[in-house]
């Protein structure tokens, strides 16, 4: 990468590689999975052919990515084990940039963003990995289905870390289905849980559906209840 900072600092050599525009959005989109060069243009708005390819091929210098080929034919880009390791500072800078422009007095787009009901499912999908780690669950290792707007996405817990793939490739022992609005709506404490609840469609296995609620509802009166033991199925 031609631009750097030059300075004897790990953090600067770090912004090195990935402080470009554009560099993280495009890791950001492939946490949730493997995705082909149109696939990736389209979730992101505004970067040219050019400057895509740019990007991609510096990630795959650099080690952060690599190509499914398919055939004679280079097929998908996908994160590597390197790659992936960023899945934490990402999501951390997430959740910092939530608590910050929440508690700014004036508009941003961010603020707005944040309080939308019309986001793509994938941003959803990638929230609830945000919030949940604020209800870790290191006894209940399982794969779960959660469909958002007819997207279906893979919700792999394992050892209280809980990550999010796009599409149903894995058999899920329980399946949640809802929808943008009503997911935001839960996130942002506007929904109790029983109303949530009956704007979703809940099936299978009562310990995982019930970790994803508690991922997914934040009404006032869960967070008074948040360090209070319970069992899970009492959610349900």
């Amino acid at each position: 990468m031609a631009r750097t900072y030059n300075q004897d600092c790990i953090l600067a050599h770090a912004l090195d590689m990935l402080g470009e525009r554009w560099t993280l959005l495009i890791i950001r989109d492939l946490f949730l999975g493997p995705q082909r060069f149109g696939d990736l243009q389209a979730g992101l708005p505004g970067i040219g052919a050019n400057l895509l390819s740019k990007r991609l091929k510096e990630l795959e210098e650099a080690g952060l990515i690599t190509t499914i080929s398919s055939g004679n034919v280079k097929g998908r880009y996908r994160l590597t084990e390197t790659g992936e390791a960023l899945r934490p500072t990402v999501r951390t800078l997430m959740k910092w940039s939530i608590m910050y422009f929440m508690e700014r007095p004036e508009f941003s787009h961010a603020h707005e963003c944040i309080y939308s009901n019309d986001l793509q499912p994938d941003s959803v999908a990638l929230a609830i990995e945000i919030f949940a780690s604020y209800c870790p669950e290191p006894n209940a290792n399982y794969v779960a289905r959660v469909i958002i707007d007819d997207f279906p996405y893979t919700i792999y817990n394992m050892n209280g870390q809980l990550i999010c793939r796009r599409g149903a490739d894995a058999p899920a022992v329980a399946t949640l289905k809802s929808d943008v609005a009503t997911i935001m709506q839960s996130f942002r404490m506007e929904l109790p849980l029983e109303e949530a609840k009956a704007r979703m469609t809940l099936t299978g296995d009562k310990q995982a559906l019930n970790h994803l609620l508690r991922c997914i509802v934040h009404s006032a009166d869960e967070e008074l209840l948040a360090d209070t033991p319970r069992p899970l199925e009492a959610v349900l």
